[in-house]
């Protein structure tokens, strides 16, 4: 293929000087820097109840509105 190569990464900015390839900006920081929080099984039951909640809910009103 001739021309521009292409590096695999979509937002990959060929004119961007200066900037480190992704793997070695990770591996440089603390493994505890890179964690998220975790959610404890009771709040992500309690969060699954209620987005449960919230489609029911939308379900309903749009079966009330489809009948009129």
């Amino acid at each position: 293929m001739q021309g521009i190569s292409f590096s695999g990464n979509l937002f990959f900015d060929p004119l961007a000087t200066g900037l480190a390839a992704a793997g070695d900006r990770d591996q440089s920081r603390p493994a505890e820097h890179n964690r998220r929080g975790t959610q404890t099984p009771a709040e992500q039951k309690a969060l699954r109840a209620a987005s449960l909640t919230k489609v029911s809910r939308d379900l309903e009103r749009m079966l009330r509105e489809r009948m009129r």
